[in-house]
C-alpha cells in the first residue's frame, strides 16, 4: 500500500466515520423524538379512553369493574402501568403487582389543566412517561398511564445497528472502488517518484516509467527530458570543477612555493593572536628553524616587540611598522597590515619582516662617510670662499679705482671679473649651505645632534621667520604675511631648529611662487598646534607629495629641469619636526599652489609646569646641572621624586605616561631616567624597549621605581630597580652612581646577596664607599636584617624571583635595589 493510498484512506475513514456517526446520531435523535411523541399520543388516548369509561364505576364504588377495565390496556405495546385515583385521591385500581410503589407520582389534574405528561422513575422497574387524564373534569378522580421508555430505546438501538451495518457495507464498497481508482493513479506516481529519487542521486541511466496521455504521463515525459538536460549539465559541471580544482591546486602550490622561497619573513595571525601561517625565512630570522609555531599564541613564540606590532594596526585601522631584534644580533624591519577574511567578520593581521642588518650598516657607513666628507670639505671651502670675498673686496676697493677711466676694454674686463667673483662667492655660499645641510641631516640620523629644548612661543618664532624672509619676498613682489594668534599654547622645543623649519618652508614657498602671496597660519587642535605655510605657486603633483621629503629628491624632473635647491631642506624639516614629536606633510593642487603643514605637541598648563626641563624659577645657574627625567602616572610620586632630585641639584622633568616619556627623552636628552612599570596605555617595559631601540636614547641609564613583581622588574630591561617605597638617600645615591659613580661622602653600608661577593655583578652599581658585605644564602640575608642592618641591599635579578621583596623592603632603614646579573 502506497503512502498516498494510506493517507487518502485515512482521510476517507475520518471523513466517512465522522459523517456516519453524525448521521446515526441525528437519526437516533429524530427517532427518539418521534417515538416519544408516539408514546405520549398513545398514553393520552388510553388515559382518555379509561377516563371516559370509568366514571359510573367510580361513582358507584365498583372497584372491580375499574380494575377489569385497566387490565385490558396492559396488553397494548409500550404500556407499563395504569392506575386510577378517585376524587378523594385514593388509588381505586392499579396494575402493579403485588402492590403499587410509593414512588409513583400522583398528579392532581383539574378541569382547567386537561391532560398532564410527566416523567416517572420507578426504582427497579425503569423510566416511564406518565400521562394523566381527569375523570369528569376531576370530579370523579383521574387516571394515569405509564408508557415504558425501554421500548423507545429498544427500537432506537435496533435502528442504529441496522444503519451502522448499512454504513459499513457502503464504506467497504467505497474503499474497494477507491482502491481500484487510486491504484491506477498511485502506481505510475510511485514509479515516477522512484525515478525522481534516482535522478536526485545522479543516476541518469535509470529508465523512465511508461507514459500515458494523462497528466502523469506529461509529468513523466517532462522529467525524462529534465534528466537528460541535468545529465549534460552535471557532466559539464564535473569537468569544470575538476579543471578549477587542478588550477587551484597549481595556484596554491605556486603561492606556497613563493611563500616558502620569500627572502622576507611572512607571518599571519588571526584575531585572537594565534599564528595561522608562516614561512621558513621567518623561522630562520628568529632562530626557530625546525619548529612549527602554527596555532600557538604570538606572544609565546616571538619577541614582545613583534606581538605589540601585531596589535598596533588594529587600533589605528592602518599599517604599522617597527624595527625588531633578530637572532644573531641582526635587525629586522617588520610591517603589520590588518585585513578582513573574505566572507567573514573576523579579521587577521599579516606581518612582513625584512632583514635590514646590512642596510642599517650601510646606512651607518654612509652617514659616517657623508659626515667625514662634509667636515673635510668645510676647510677648503672656507678658504676658497674667504679668499674669494677678500679678492672681490680688494678688487673693488683697490684695483677698480686705479683703472684708467677712458679705457672701455679695461672697464668691460673689470666688470666681467667682478661678475665672476660674485658668482664664485654665491656658488661658494651655496656649496656651504649644502655642506651644512648634509652635516645637519647626518647628525640627526646618527643621534649626535644637540638639542636645546625649552618652552617656545610659536607666535614669536613665526614673527622672527617672517621678518627674516621678508627681503626675499619683496624682491619677487610677493605678499608675505602671517596670522598666528598670540595666545597659542607654548611648545617644548629647540627654538633655533623650529625657526630653521619655518625659514626653509617659507623660502621654498617664495622660491616656487612667481606671483601672489605666501601666508603662514597656525591653529590649536586637541593636543597639538598645526602650522601651515601656504603659497599660490605652481603646485606639486600628487605623486611627489611624499617623495619630496626624501633626501636629495625634488619635485619635477631633475634631469631636464634645473634643480632649485639641494634636496635636503625638507628631509631636515621632517627630522626636526618628528624629533619634536610632531608630523609634517604637504598638500597641493597643481597650478593653484601648495601648503606645507606640520604639528607640534602643545604644552598644557600642567605639563608646562612639570615637564619643562628648565622651570623659570630654577633656570638661572643650572645650565650645567645634570638632567633627570621622572616617569610615573601618580602625580604625588612625581612631585616627591621631583622635589628630592631638584633639591639635590638636578634638572628634573616629569612625564605622566609612556608616550610623553618617549617625547621628552627624545627632545630633552636626559642623562638619567626613573621609570614606573605599571602605567595606563604604554607600560614602563614598552617605554624602556623603545628607548633602547633608539640610537639617541639607548645609552641613557634607567632606574625602575615600582611596586611591580620581581619578575617584572627583572624583565624590564632597566639598569637597576628600586622597590617602593624608596629611601631618599638611597635614591640619590643610586642616581649618583648611575651618572658619575657613588658620591665620596656616601657611607651607607651595602649588603649583597651573591655567593661570589658580587664580583660577577655589574660593578657600576656596587661602587659603595661604605662597608660592603656579601652573603651567599638567603637565610644569612634575613639574619643580617634581624640583627639591625640599615643600608642598601643589592639583589641580583635572577634571585629576586624567590625572595619576599615586600617583607625585605619593610625593614626600617633598608633600601632594596634589583640589579642585573
Amino acid at each position: 500500500m502506497s503512502r498516498l493510498f494510506r493517507k487518502t484512506l485515512l482521510a476517507i475513514v475520518v471523513v466517512f466515520g465522522v459523517s456516519a456517526n453524525a448521521t446515526a446520531l441525528l437519526s437516533a435523535w429524530l427517532l427518539h423524538r418521534h417515538l416519544t411523541d408516539e408514546y405520549i399520543t398513545k398514553g393520552r388516548a388510553i388515559a382518555m379512553a379509561i377516563a371516559a369509561a370509568s366514571p359510573d364505576a367510580l361513582v358507584g364504588g365498583d372497584a372491580a369493574s375499574v380494575q377489569a377495565l385497566i387490565d385490558e390496556f396492559l396488553h397494548i405495546e409500550g404500556v407499563g402501568y395504569v392506575f386510577v385515583v378517585d376524587r378523594l385521591g385514593r388509588v381505586a385500581a392499579h396494575t402493579f403487582l403485588p402492590v403499587m410503589p410509593l414512588s409513583i407520582p400522583v398528579v392532581a389534574v383539574g378541569h382547567e389543566q386537561g391532560l398532564s405528561v410527566d416523567d416517572a422513575v420507578i426504582p427497579g422497574r425503569g423510566d416511564y412517561i406518565q400521562v394523566t387524564a381527569p375523570i369528569l373534569a376531576g370530579e370523579a378522580g383521574q387516571v394515569s398511564v405509564g408508557m415504558d421508555k425501554a421500548g423507545i430505546w429498544r427500537v432506537m438501538r435496533e435502528a442504529v445497528i441496522r444503519q451502522e451495518v448499512l454504513m459499513l457495507a457502503i464504506f467497504a464498497v467505497a474503499v474497494a472502488v477507491f482502491y481500484a481508482l487510486v491504484g491506477s493513479i498511485a502506481r505510475p506516481l510511485t514509479a515516477l517518484a522512484d525515478y525522481a529519487v534516482k535522478i536526485r542521486d545522479h543516476d541518469f541511466t535509470a529508465t523512465p516509467p511508461p507514459t500515458s496521455d494523462d497528466e502523469v504521463g506529461v509529468l513523466a515525459r517532462a522529467m525524462a527530458s529534465m534528466a537528460g538536460q541535468l545529465s549534460a549539465l552535471v557532466s559539464d559541471l564535473k569537468q569544470a570543477v575538476a579543471d578549477t580544482t587542478r588550477e587551484l591546486k597549481d595556484s596554491l602550490a605556486h603561492i606556497q612555493a613563493i611563500i616558502d622561497n620569500l627572502v622576507d619573513g611572512l607571518l599571519v595571525i588571526d584575531e585572537d593572536g594565534r599564528i595561522t601561517l608562516h614561512n621558513p625565512a621567518l623561522l630562520a630570522m628568529f632562530g626557530m628553524t625546525g619548529t612549527d609555531p602554527t596555532g600557538r599564541n604570538l606572544c609565546d613564540v616571538f619577541p614582545e616587540a613583534l606581538a605589540a606590532l601585531a596589535v598596533a594596526p588594529r587600533r589605528k585601522a592602518g599599517m604599522a611598522a617597527s624595527e625588531v631584534q633578530l637572532a644573531g644580533g641582526g635587525t629586522g624591519k617588520a610591517v603589520a597590515t590588518p585585513f578582513l577574511l573574505p566572507g567573514e567578520a573576523r579579521g587577521a593581521t599579516i606581518i612582513l619582516v625584512r632583514d635590514i642588518t646590512v642596510e642599517k650598516e650601510v646606512d651607518r657607513m654612509k652617514t659616517e662617510f657623508i659626515s667625514t666628507v662634509s667636515h673635510e670639505l668645510r676647510t677648503p671651502l672656507t678658504s676658497v670662499l674667504g679668499f674669494a670675498k677678500i679678492i672681490r673686496r680688494k678688487f673693488v676697493d683697490l684695483v677698480v679705482p686705479a683703472l684708467p677711466g677712458g679705457e672701455a676694454r679695461l672697464q668691460r674686463g673689470a666688470g666681467q671679473i667682478r661678475e665672476n667673483l660674485d658668482i664664485i662667492v654665491a656658488e661658494g655660499e651655496r656649496l656651504t649651505e649644502l655642506v651644512d645641510d648634509v652635516l645637519d641631516i647626518a647628525k640627526m640620523e646618527s643621534g649626535r645632534c644637540e638639542w636645546d629644548m625649552a618652552t617656545v612661543d610659536l607666535a614669536g618664532i613665526t614673527d622672527h621667520a617672517l621678518k627674516a624672509a621678508a627681503p626675499l619676498a619683496a624682491r619677487k613682489g610677493l605678499v608675505l604675511q602671517g596670522t598666528v594668534p598670540a595666545n597659542l599654547p607654548a611648545v617644548l622645543g629647540d627654538r633655533d631648529r623650529l625657526v630653521q623649519v619655518l625659514l626653509n618652508l617659507i623660502g621654498n614657498a617664495i622660491k616656487f611662487t612667481e606671483s601672489g602671496r605666501v601666508e603662514v597660519d597656525a591653529v590649536a587642535l586637541d593636543q597639538d598646534i598645526r602650522i601651515a605655510v601656504r603659497d599660490t605657486g605652481v603646485g606639486i603633483a600628487t605623486a611627489d607629495l611624499e617623495r619630496i621629503f626624501e633626501k636629495f629628491k625634488q619635485a619635477g624632473d631633475t634631469l631636464t629641469e634645473k634643480p632649485k635647491g639641494t634636496g635636503l631642506g625638507l628631509p631636515i624639516c621632517r627630522q626636526i619636526i618628528e624629533r619634536h614629536g610632531g608630523r609634517i606633510w604637504a598638500e597641493s593642487t597643481p597650478g593653484k599652489g601648495s601648503a606645507f603643514l606640520f604639528t607640534l605637541p602643545a604644552l598644557t598648563d600642567d605639563v608646562a609646569i612639570s615637564a619643562c626641563p628648565l622651570p623659570p624659577a630654577a633656570a638661572a645657574g643650572m645650565d650645567e646641572a645634570q638632567r633627570v627625567l621622572v616617569v610615573d602616572d601618580d602625580a604625588a610620586v612625581r612631585r616627591y621624586l621631583e622635589t628630592v632630585l631638584s633639591e639635590a641639584g638636578y634638572q628634573v622633568a616629569t612625564a605622566r605616561d609612556g608616550s610623553e616619556a618617549l617625547r621628552l627623552a627624545a627632545v630633552w636628552q636626559p642623562e638619567c631616567i626613573t621609570m614606573d612599570l605599571h602605567m595606563p596605555g604604554m607600560d614602563g617595559r614598552e617605554v624602556i624597549r623603545r628607548l633602547r631601540a633608539d640610537a639617541a636614547t639607548r645609552n641613557i641609564p634607567i632606574m625602575v621605581v615600582t611596586v611591580a613583581s620581581s619578575r617584572e622588574r627583572a624583565q624590564s630591561g632597566a639598569d637597576v630597580a628600586m622597590v617602593k617605597p624608596v629611601d631618599e638617600l638611597a635614591l640619590l645615591a643610586t642616581v649618583q652612581s648611575l651618572l658619575d659613580g657613588p658620591a665620596e661622602n656616601d657611607e651607607r653600608p651595602c649588603l649583597v646577596l651573591a655567593a661570589d661577593g658580587g664580583r660577577k655583578l655589574a660593578r657600576r652599581f656596587l661602587m659603595c664607599p661604605g662597608e660592603v658585605t656579601a652573603v651567599g644564602e638567603e637565610g644569612l640575608l634575613w639574619q643580617a636584617l634581624e640583627q639591625g642592618f640599615a643600608g642598601t641591599v643589592f639583589v641580583p635579578a635572577s634571585l629576586g624571583h624567590d625572595i619576599d621583596l615586600s617583607r625585605l623592603s619593610a625593614y626600617p632603614g633598608v633600601c632594596v635595589i634589583i640589579i642585573p646579573d
